[in-house]
């Protein structure tokens, strides 16, 4: 038997069709680039919530490598909590005001986020990006249901409380 697997390549992003990979080959999902005043960068947060089954994970701020051990530290634990039940989760990951200090941020988190065991147990996932031509591509080319992309919080979260459980 043949295993055929659809991707959507959007912007260097393949949305794989019959399992819930989600990767980031080029790291295009709200990098920022920032020159002069860096006080008017987002503040940092790093946080992880959890409320029923949607989890809220922010990473924005000037983030270092360690920050990204530090995030993922707190994500991961609240994702085990569904996972070892064999519960799905909504998540919204929040990287608006997202800004690497270095190439290898990008890359550290993006090698703890894309994690199968992760992403197969999220129902659905929205984005939340800066404004701009990466994020109004993105929306504009994903095909894939149970991802979405967003510069509003509000909308985000209403994206996902709407998302059929």
């Amino acid at each position: 038997m043949e295993c055929k697997k659809e991707a959507l390549f959007v912007n260097n992003v393949a949305l794989l069709r019959n399992n819930f990979s989600l990767i980031d080959f080029m790291g295009f999902l709200g990098i920022i680039e920032t020159k002069g005043d860096d006080s008017k960068l987002s503040e940092q947060n790093i946080s992880t919530t959890v409320s029923g089954d949607l989890i809220v994970t922010h990473l924005i701020g000037k983030i270092k490598t360690d920050d990204v051990n530090e995030w993922f530290n707190g994500f991961e634990q609240a994702c085990q909590q569904f996972i070892s039940e064999g519960r799905k989760y909504r998540l919204l990951v929040d990287r608006k005001g997202y800004t690497p200090d270095h190439f290898s941020v990008q890359k550290a988190w993006k090698d703890k986020f894309f994690n199968e065991t992760i992403l197969n147990h999220s129902k659905a996932i929205a984005f939340l990006l800066e404004e701009g031509e990466i994020l109004n591509y993105l929306q504009q080319s994903s095909t894939k249901e149970s991802v979405k992309f967003f510069d509003n919080y509000e909308q985000a979260f209403d994206w996902l409380n709407d998302f059929p459980s």
